[in-house]
């Protein structure tokens, strides 16, 4: 009872010391540099760290004190709280900026960690740049302490204990023998890539005090050194993310293989220095690829935060792909007919044997054309026969020998049958009917017309002529075709 009864008089004590201490202690000119600065970074970036400066303080009393306990502090909602039993303090002695601070005990008698949240969870693989400024907080210090630290976790800080937090491997330290001496503030920043999902820090030092951790900065020794009270005053605090998580590309999204074809696909550096597990059980940084997938690989890489990285490379082979000529197989004297090379999957690079370079070519010669294309994987050609067309009437307009009235349908009527695609070839039809003694029984010009013989017309053989106009190409042509039929009932 005694000891903590010493250590209110100390905190006391502190109000009596610079109550004017301000800028004025460092030159205009640095206050409004470090202003600017600071006002530059709240614009450009968010600072996670509610209340960073205590400049608010509910519960502070007239002179702007507060002392704070675990899980209480001086605001609501909660900022800054005590993360052991110690009782770090809310001060209005010797703000940084602003008009309030923080400080606590870090020995030889008291070690006490102030503790506060983000606003938000850190994001895995995100860069943050922490930051806070320190200084001795009393009026006549007499020890100097280094390696002040910084405890980045996730979930609350609540640690039951009064001695140092040993257990605890802090995320910063300040450098072993930089003695922090004072005057003035000073300055302590680093940089911290999240494993995601950190959203508590605290402020200490998390080693008990022993030879070669102080540097006596007093003007009487004391005579019980381990019975010292070291206090440090805190402000600004700020932690800011500099660079966003970075999307890991292990592998490429897909791979190609031709038939047959080897490939390797290796994890990129420094990534290959991890715990790699493939989807085909094989532990190797570079593997031959599979023939088929998708292939799959998590790296356990070795970091603080054990981070796995997982990545799926889809792997696609060729199909069986052909090409082939199509178009009209004859051309007219003088016209143009369109080939087509056609590809049933990814074909380029096509060339003809005329000195055509495209997929479609017009032509008007005769002759053997030859296209080749090229695949991913192979080289295809074909090889189309285009002849000259004069064409004759009988080659695409035939008559049928034989007429069954009560037959089938095709048969019932008597009519040219014409090539279908070359109807349009006929411009003039006159088709006419005789028996075998040359009486004529049945004439139309008609292009759809066609002969029905009636109940008294005897089964008998009889001659039809048909005369034709018609276009052969580049010419107008008349034509006749004879010939005799059976009339069958």
């Amino acid at each position: 009872m005694v000891f903590l009864k010493v250590i209110q008089i100390l905190k006391m004590d502190l109000f009596q010391y610079e109550n004017n201490y301000h800028c004025s202690l460092k030159s205009s000119i640095l206050c409004s540099l470090c202003f600017s600065l600071i006002q530059w970074n709240l614009v450009t970036a968010q600072n996670l760290i509610p209340n960073p400066g205590f400049e608010q303080c509910d519960q502070c009393d007239a002179r702007g004190f507060k002392e704070l306990g675990i899980g209480y502090g001086a605001n609501n909602p909660i900022d800054w709280t005590a993360a052991t039993f110690g009782s770090p303090d809310f001060y209005s002695i010797a703000p940084h900026m602003g008009k309030k601070h923080g400080g606590f005990f870090v020995g030889f008698a008291k070690h006490e960690y102030l503790t506060n949240h983000f606003t938000n969870p850190l994001r895995a693989g995100a860069i943050y740049q922490f930051s806070f400024w320190a200084r001795p907080g009393t009026q006549n210090p007499v020890y100097a302490i280094d390696e002040l630290g910084v405890f980045i976790q996730t979930g609350p800080a609540v640690y039951k204990q009064a001695e140092p937090l040993k257990q605890l491997k802090p995320t910063y330290e300040s450098p072993d023998q930089d003695f922090i001496k004072g005057p003035d503030y000073k300055l302590f920043s680093f940089n911290y890539t999240a494993c995601g999902g950190e959203d508590h820090f605290i402020v200490g030092r998390f080693r008990a005090l022993s030879k070669g951790d102080t540097s006596f900065i007093g003007t009487n020794p004391p005579s019980n050194p381990g019975g010292v009270a070291i206090y440090y005053f805190v402000d600004d605090f700020e932690m800011i993310e500099i660079t966003p998580p970075q999307l890991v590309d292990l592998l490429p999204k897909e791979i190609f293989l031709c038939p047959g074809e080897i490939k390797k696909i290796r994890i990129p550096a420094p990534y290959d220095q991890g715990i790699i597990s493939w989807s085909t059980g094989e532990n190797l940084a570079e593997i031959q690829v599979p023939e088929t997938g998708p292939l799959t690989v998590e790296v356990q890489l070795q970091d603080n935060c054990k981070t796995i990285l997982r990545d799926t490379v889809i792997i696609r082979t060729e199909p069986n792909i052909n090409i082939k000529i199509l178009g009209p197989d004859n051309v007219c004297i003088g016209d143009t007919i369109e080939l087509d090379a056609v590809c049933n999957g990814n074909c380029f690079d096509f060339s003809w044997n005329n000195g055509l370079n495209t997929q479609q070519i017009m032509v008007r010669d005769t002759g053997d054309y030859i296209v080749k294309a090229k695949t991913i994987c192979k080289e295809l050609s074909d090889t189309f026969h285009v002849r000259a067309l004069t064409k004759e009437i009988k080659s695409f307009i035939k008559f049928p020998n034989v007429l069954a009235p009560y037959g089938e349908e095709t048969n019932r009527k008597f009519r040219p049958s014409i090539v279908k695609h070359e109807a349009n070839r006929v411009i003039e039809m006159k088709l006419l009917i005789y028996n075998r003694w040359g009486q004529k029984l049945f004439e139309t010009s008609d292009l759809n017309g066609a002969w029905t013989p009636n109940e008294d017309i005897p089964m008998d053989t009889y001659i039809y002529l048909a005369e034709f106009k018609y276009q052969d190409c580049d010419r107008i042509r008349n034509s006749k075709l004879t010939g005799s039929l059976s009339l069958i009932r």
